[in-house]
C-alpha cells in the first residue's frame, strides 16, 4: 500500500522575470523515515521551482494525483504473512478511513432523483421501483455475474458500498478496475485505489452530516497550538458520531464465503461503522 507514515514540508521563494516573487510549499513523504520525507520534499520543491523559472505554470494543486494522500496513520492491521493487510487513517476533513491492501471496498452513489414516475408508468397505473430499488438491483446483479463471488452489500448515506468476502483482490488490476466499473463506482475512486495501491472505505461519518465542523489544519498538525486545537475539535466530533451509522448492512451476494484474511477486517468494518445499528447515516 502506497500510504506513507512520514510527511515533511519544504518552504521556498523563486524570483521571476517579470519582478514577481513566488512563494513555493512542497510536500516529501516516506515509509521509512523523516530524512527521505525530506529529501524528496526538496527534490520536489526544486522542481517546482524550475518550472516557474522557465515560465511554465504549476500543474493545478501542484499535480494532485502525482502523490498519495496525506493521513494521519492510526492504526496498523498485519496479516498472517506479516505484511500489512489494512491501515486505519484519519482524512483531510477528519473522518477515519479503512486502506485494505487486497479486500476489496467499492461506493457506489445512486442515480439523481428523477421528477417522478413515468409517463407509462402513470397511465398505466404502474407502480414502479423507487431509484434505491433499482439501483440495488442493478447492483446485485451485476455482482452476481461476476464469477460467483461472495459478497456483501451495505446502505450508505448516498448510495451503497460492496465489500467482496471470498477472496484478495489487486487494486491496480484490469480485473478489478473491470468490476468496479460495471457496479458504477466512482472514477476518481478508482483512480485514487489505483495511486494509493488499497481499496478505501469511510468508517465515521463526515463531520458536517453530524452537525461538525472541519477539523482545523491538516496532518501533520506541527505546532502545539494546532494540536490541541485539533484535540478540541476531535472530542466533539467523537461526541457527535455517538448518534451516527456510517453504513448499514443490506444483504449478502453469492455463496456468502469469508476467507479467513477478511474475517478481522470485515469485523473491524462493522464495528467501526456501526452497520448492525438502527441508527441515522452520515
Amino acid at each position: 500500500m502506497n500510504i506513507p507514515r512520514y510527511w515533511v514540508r519544504a518552504k521556498g521563494q523563486v524570483p521571476t522575470g517579470f519582478g514577481k516573487v513566488y512563494d513555493l510549499v512542497a510536500w516529501g513523504w516516506s515509509s521509512e523515515g523523516r530524512d527521505g520525507a525530506e529529501r524528496k520534499a526538496q527534490e520536489r520543491l526544486a522542481a517546482f521551482a524550475q518550472r516557474v523559472q522557465q515560465g511554465l505554470d504549476l500543474p493545478r494543486g501542484y499535480a494532485y494525483g502525482d502523490r498519495p494522500l496525506r493521513e494521519e496513520i492510526l492504526r496498523e492491521i498485519q496479516g498472517s504473512d506479516g505484511e500489512i493487510a489494512a491501515l486505519v487513517t484519519r482524512n483531510s476533513y477528519g473522518s477515519m478511513v479503512l486502506n485494505t491492501a487486497h479486500t476489496l471496498f467499492a461506493d457506489v452513489d445512486l442515480p439523481a432523483a428523477s421528477s417522478g414516475p413515468s409517463f407509462l408508468g402513470r397511465l398505466f397505473g404502474k407502480s414502479e421501483p423507487s431509484p434505491e430499488e433499482a439501483a440495488l438491483a442493478r447492483l446485485r446483479e451485476g455482482l452476481q455475474r461476476a464469477s460467483g463471488g461472495s459478497f456483501r452489500i451495505y446502505r450508505t448515506a448516498a448510495g451503497f458500498r460492496v465489500l467482496a468476502t471470498d477472496r484478495a483482490y489487486d487494486p491496480r488490476s484490469a480485473e478489478t478496475q473491470a468490476l468496479m466499473t460495471s457496479i458504477g463506482s466512482d472514477p476518481s475512486f478508482m483512480h485514487l485505489c489505483r495511486i494509493q495501491e488499497s481499496f478505501r472505505a469511510r468508517l465515521t461519518p463526515k463531520p458536517w452530516r453530524c452537525g461538525q465542523r472541519l477539523p482545523p489544519g491538516r496532518h501533520p498538525r506541527e505546532a502545539p497550538d494546532e494540536q490541541a486545537d485539533f484535540s478540541d475539535w476531535l472530542t466533539s466530533y467523537d461526541q457527535a458520531c455517538q448518534s451516527m451509522a456510517t453504513c448499514r448492512f443490506v444483504e449478502a451476494v453469492g455463496p456468502g464465503w469469508v476467507g479467513e484474511e477478511i474475517q478481522p477486517i470485515l469485523d473491524l468494518h462493522d464495528a467501526a461503522t456501526r452497520a448492525s445499528a438502527a441508527l441515522p447515516l452520515a
